[in-house]
């Protein structure tokens, strides 16, 4: 549905409006807005374009105040046209910088950090997604002995990031073998991404030469299930909480719905997924959401294209009163820092 076309004066009394709001958290009466608006207009008239802008959709206009707020439309439209973007201030965006590219630990502790960064900086709740292990591309993969029948399978990607997962296997294999069988799969399959592997275990898996080479039987029993197609998608998740400080998503049963798709973490990696853009920034608002329990908040979320292991995507999640341009700025420079930092902890 288009939304309905503003002309310039009621473009600027929406934007004041939200900026105000986002400001106060409190509805906007005509006489503030005035105010706002160095009285170049009367509260009358302003009454009259607030009146005609909620009933375009843009406001609404809460029961038990005089007032008006703005509707997940009105946001979007400041969003697309209205609102002002500026680079994250000088300070922030170099304290971040420091924080992240001092590290000296593993991709894992990057993604913490730039997790808390993301929550600190907005104040609301921080994520960053790192694709299932099914797009990642192979570097390296270990095999350790468990109490029979398990085996703990360790991969790691050529971008350094782990992935641990346990496996059950028929036929009891001494820790020797796993190494053989680990040197095997490394050398062989490195630099190859987890459907080319399943594709060539599936060629060894046909050839007669496997059903007699001990080597080659392991290699194509412990490979088949090691590198199976049920991984999930990792989520590094800060700052939940803030969602309780935010006055407009303080109904109990609401805000009980969205801690419950918080805590179900393959909706949520679903969910994030869904707002997630290829090019740029990619804000969701409100009733865009994909799932009806986070229609209440907003995503600003950025994908971080670190090949070869495809796009990864962090961002902040909050009330849909936030100051979108502060945000976008932030996300931005994070997902920059970080493509940074994981290059250089690659190279």
């Amino acid at each position: 549905m288009t939304n309905p076309p503003l002309d310039e004066r009621s473009r600027e009394v929406l934007k004041s409006i939200i900026q105000l709001h986002v400001s106060t958290g409190e509805p906007v009466g005509s006489e503030s807005l005035a105010r706002a608006l160095g009285r170049t207009l009367s509260s009358a008239t302003l009454r009259n374009i607030m009146a005609e802008l909620e009933k375009k959709g843009y406001l609404d206009h809460p029961h038990t105040s005089a007032g008006r707020q703005p509707t997940d439309e009105g946001y979007r439209v400041y969003v697309d046209s209205l609102m002002s973007l500026a680079p994250l201030p000088a300070r922030d965006a170099a304290a971040i910088d420091s924080e992240l590219r001092t590290l000296e630990g593993s991709p894992t502790q990057v993604m913490e950090t730039a997790t808390h960064l993301l929550s600190r900086h907005s104040g609301k709740v921080g994520f960053v997604l790192v694709p299932d292990v099914s797009r990642a591309t192979l570097r390296r993969v270990d095999l350790v002995r468990l109490p029979y029948p398990r085996i703990l399978v360790v991969m790691v990607s050529l971008t350094g990031l782990v992935t641990n997962r346990i496996i059950e296997v028929e036929e009891e294999l001494t820790q020797e073998d796993l190494q053989a069988c680990a040197n095997y799969l490394s050398s062989e399959f490195s630099g190859l991404g987890l459907d080319a592997i399943r594709a060539r275990l599936l060629v060894l898996m046909q050839q007669e030469k496997a059903l007699y080479d001990s080597l080659l039987k392991n290699v194509v029993s412990v490979g088949g299930r090691a590198f199976s197609e049920d991984g999930e998608a990792d989520l590094y998740l800060e700052g939940t909480s803030s969602l309780l400080d935010a006055p407009e998503l303080n109904d109990i049963a609401r805000m009980r719905a969205l801690f419950k798709a918080f805590e179900e973490k393959g909706r949520l990696v679903k969910i994030l997924n869904a707002c997630l853009s290829k090019d740029g920034v990619r804000i969701t608002i409100g009733h865009e959401n994909p799932d009806p329990d986070l229609r209440q908040v907003a995503l600003v979320t950025a994908s971080v294209p670190l090949d070869p292991d495809g796009a990864w995507g962090l961002g902040v999640v909050g009330s849909t009163r936030m100051e979108y341009g502060r945000m976008i700025a932030l996300v931005e420079h994070v997902a920059r820092a970080l493509n940074q930092t994981l290059k250089e902890l690659r190279s």
